[in-house]
């Protein structure tokens, strides 16, 4: 078995999922496609596949590798983990930390971006499949073009139909933005939101959005513990796919109590969040910075994961742990064993962590999802932040496929950061 980013993918001989196309059941619509689905040892990936909030808002695609299979013929069988590894790795490369895929069989991807949109998601999945088809087959024909948006999927069926990919397009009159951060303005109003779906696809004004809670944790007095939403925008793509919470007022020195009662506070945050979510309906993508120290305490840990019994099923399919204070003396095979007990509990982990070497090699191997970066650690006021960027990235990018900054100052920063090599950022600005 070939397992990747903390157990959220599922591949190989031993443990795969067979897929079995079945005729055409519904035939009130020759688009419409019912597959059998029987899984082995994804059934929780399948599980936070099938949210039915995901579903409703077109979140989650089906790319098909048909095409390369039929040029293939007797080859394929030969050829087709090679394939896999290549898809995958794409995959990776291009979708958020927060994005789950699956293969669902031999030439099947189910692909679900819980922070996007229902047509700039189909578009992504567009734009792999045909750079995929591409590499292997030197072209890409609309023919060839295999991309399914899933309508339900209940007691081991999926059902699906075409994507429209005449409605796939790109900037309001076709033009291209010049640098990322005219993407990202452009992404809020641009021509995908000109056919969302005004309900199925819930969108909270959560940026700018804070709280200040008092905090009297140990002898050293009382303090205002202030927590902010940022927004996470995909640099690769554009778009605003989550949201981090930060922590702002966090004393210098901080004792192990004291980040106890902040990251009860901040767990506590995220819960009203998710309840908010849960009335409301739609799809939705959290941070959730927690302590390293925290979690590596038994004590605390289990204190931390009572609080989480609530809303536990909102967590495992909405909420990326962002594990924080990850020091350059962080042992691997600590980190290793904290990821390994709570990763069932998030959509994945992050690790942030301070821009030395020795902090990147502690992560390392370590089952994260992706590496983060608090920007004031690499002064953005002064001239050096360009060169400090690209020198971090550098570094970072066989570590993991995603790397994010968090609190750039100003969203022209946003274009520095995707020069440098990054993938995601955050803002406290707008």
């Amino acid at each position: 078995m070939v397992t990747r980013n903390v157990a959220l993918l599922f591949v190989g001989d031993d443990h795969s999922v067979s897929n079995l196309h079945a005729p055409n059941l519904i035939d009130a619509d020759p688009g419409v496609r019912a597959d059998r689905i029987t899984t082995a040892g994804a059934s929780d990936v399948l599980d936070r596949l099938s949210h039915p909030a995901l579903i409703a808002a077109g979140l989650v695609t089906v790319i098909g590798l048909d095409a390369i299979r039929r040029k293939l013929g007797d080859r394929w069988p030969i050829k087709r983990a090679q394939i896999w590894d290549h898809v995958e790795r794409e995959l990776e490369r291009t979708l958020s930390a927060a994005d789950i895929f699956l293969r669902t069989d031999d030439v099947s991807y189910t692909i679900a971006q819980p922070g996007s949109d229902r047509y700039a998601a189909q578009a992504v999945c567009f734009t792999i499949l045909q750079d995929v088809l591409k590499f292997f087959l030197g072209e890409s024909r609309a023919a060839d073009i295999d991309v399914r948006t899933v309508s339900s999927i209940v007691g081991g069926q999926m059902t699906s139909q075409p994507v429209d990919l005449t409605k796939l397009r790109r900037g309001g009159s076709g033009a291209v933005a010049e640098t990322p951060a005219e993407q990202l303005a452009a992404a809020v109003t641009g021509p995908l939101a000109d056919h969302a779906p005004a309900a199925a696809h819930w969108k909270p004004p959560l940026a700018g959005r804070s709280s200040i809670i008092e905090l009297s944790p140990t002898k050293r007095g009382s303090f205002d513990l202030k927590l902010s939403v940022e927004g996470v925008w995909n640099l690769k793509r554009g778009v605003l796919t989550s949201f981090v919470i930060e922590r702002h007022g966090v004393r210098g020195k901080t004792d192990v109590a004291e980040l106890e009662e902040i990251d009860v506070a901040t767990l506590a945050y995220v819960s009203t969040l998710l309840d908010e979510q849960g009335e409301q309906g739609g799809a939705l993508t959290l941070h959730l910075p927690l302590s390293f120290t925290s979690l590596a305490t038994q004590r605390t840990r289990q204190r931390l994961l009572s609080l989480t019994q609530p809303v536990r099923e909102a967590m495992r399919r909405t909420v990326l742990l962002e594990i924080v204070d990850l020091d350059p003396g962080v042992p691997p095979s600590r980190l290793i064993e904290v990821v390994g007990l709570v990763h069932s509990l998030f959509v994945g982990i992050i690790g942030r962590v301070k821009p030395t070497k020795a902090a990147l090699a502690a992560v390392k191997g370590c089952g994260l999802r992706g590496v983060a970066i608090n920007a004031e650690h690499l002064a953005p006021n002064q001239p050096e932040f360009d060169a400090r960027l690209k020198a971090f990235a550098a570094l970072s990018r066989d570590v993991s496929p995603n790397l994010l900054v968090h609190g750039l100052p100003n969203l022209k920063l946003i274009d520095v950061a995707t020069a440098a090599g990054f993938t995601h950022a955050s803002t406290t600005e707008g």
